[in-house]
C-alpha cells in the first residue's frame, strides 16, 4: 500500500550505511523498545572486544587488517552503530543496536522530515513514525488510525527491505571483508583507542576511511567519508530484548487503504 512505501522513503535512505561500508570494501553490494515480549540475549559479553594489548594490526597488510576486523565484528555478535549518512535528500541520522541473529532496535531520522523507531526480533518488525514524519508525508489520517502505536509487519515485507538489511550484522561484516585497493594510513586515536586507518577512493572520487582498533580485538571503530561518519561501539552488548506488546502496536494489514497518506 502507499503507507509502507512512503515510510521507507526515510528508512531506505539509511541503508547508505551499508553502501558506505561497501565503499570501503570494494565490490560488495548492500543487501524504541516497547513493553511486553522478550527474545533470547546472546552470551557474548562486551569484554570480548574491550581494549587490551597491541593486536599487531598496525603492522599487517590492509587486506589482512580488514579481514581480521570483519571477523572481530562477527565474533562480537552485536554492535551499536551511531552516526550520520547520506540519504536521498538531507542526511540520515541513525542510532541502531544490531546483532548476528537479525535483532535490532533504535532510531532513524532525517532533519525536516521526521524519524522512525525500529524494533526487530527475529522475523518480526515494528516501525513507529513520529509526528513530524506523518506531517511531512501528509499522513494525518494514517496518524489518527495508528495513534501512539507501532506498525507491525515482518522482515519479509518488501516495503521494509532496507530496514531489515540495516538490522543484519552478518551482512555488515561481509561488506567489511570485501577488500580491494586499500591504503593503510597512520595510527590515530578513535573513541579513546589507538586505531589504524584503511582508505580507498571510490569511482566517484570520494575517499572512504575505516578505522580499526590496534589494541584488544581489531574491531572497526569508525567509518567515515564526506557524506557522514558512523561510530561502532558496545561490541558484544546484547540487543535490548523488549518488544512492543499487542496494545502498543497494530498490524499493517489491519490499516485500511483509505487511511494511507498521499504518495510522495
Amino acid at each position: 500500500m502507499h503507507t509502507t512505501r512512503t515510510m521507507t522513503a526515510v528508512a531506505g535512505a539509511a541503508a547508505a550505511v551499508v553502501a558506505l561500508t561497501a565503499g570501503c570494501g570494494g565490490s560488495g553490494h548492500p543487501t524504541g523498545p516497547g513493553a511486553a515480549g522478550t527474545r533470547a540475549a546472546g552470551t557474548t559479553t562486551a569484554a570480548s572486544s574491550a581494549p587490551g594489548p597491541d593486536n599487531g594490526a598496525a603492522a599487517q597488510q590492509p587486506a589482512e587488517i580488514l579481514q581480521r576486523s570483519a571477523q572481530a565484528l562477527r565474533d562480537a555478535r552485536s554492535v551499536r552503530a551511531v552516526g550520520t549518512v547520506a540519504g536521498g535528500g538531507a542526511p540520515i541520522t541513525m542510532d541502531l543496536r544490531l546483532d548476528l541473529d537479525g535483532n535490532c532496535t533504535g532510531t532513524l531520522s532525517e532533519s525536516d522530515v521526521g524519524g522512525l523507531q525500529v524494533v526487530k526480533a527475529g522475523q518480526q518488525l515494528w516501525i513507529k513514525p513520529d509526528q513530524a514524519f506523518w506531517q511531512n508525508h501528509g499522513g494525518s489520517a494514517m496518524a489518527d488510525a495508528v495513534g501512539d502505536r507501532y506498525l507491525k509487519t515482518t522482515s519479509d515485507d518488501p516495503d521494509f527491505g532496507e530496514v531489515t538489511g540495516l538490522c543484519d550484522l552478518g551482512s555488515l561484516a561481509d561488506q567489511l571483508g570485501a577488500a580491494d585497493d586499500l591504503t593503510k594510513g597512520a595510527t590515530s586515536t578513535v573513541q579513546g583507542r589507538p586505531a589504524v586507518a584503511l582508505s580507498r577512493t571510490t569511482d566517484g572520487g570520494t575517499t572512504v576511511t575505516l578505522y580499526v582498533a590496534t589494541d584488544g580485538q581489531p574491531v572497526p571503530l569508525r567509518l567515515e567519508q564526506e557524506a557522514g561518519t558512523v561510530d561502532f561501539s558496545e561490541f558484544g552488548t546484547p540487543v535490548p530484548s523488549a518488544t512492543p506488546g499487542p496494545d502498543q502496536s497494530v498490524d499493517i494489514d489491519q490499516i485500511q487503504p483509505e487511511a494511507s497518506p498521499t504518495t510522495v
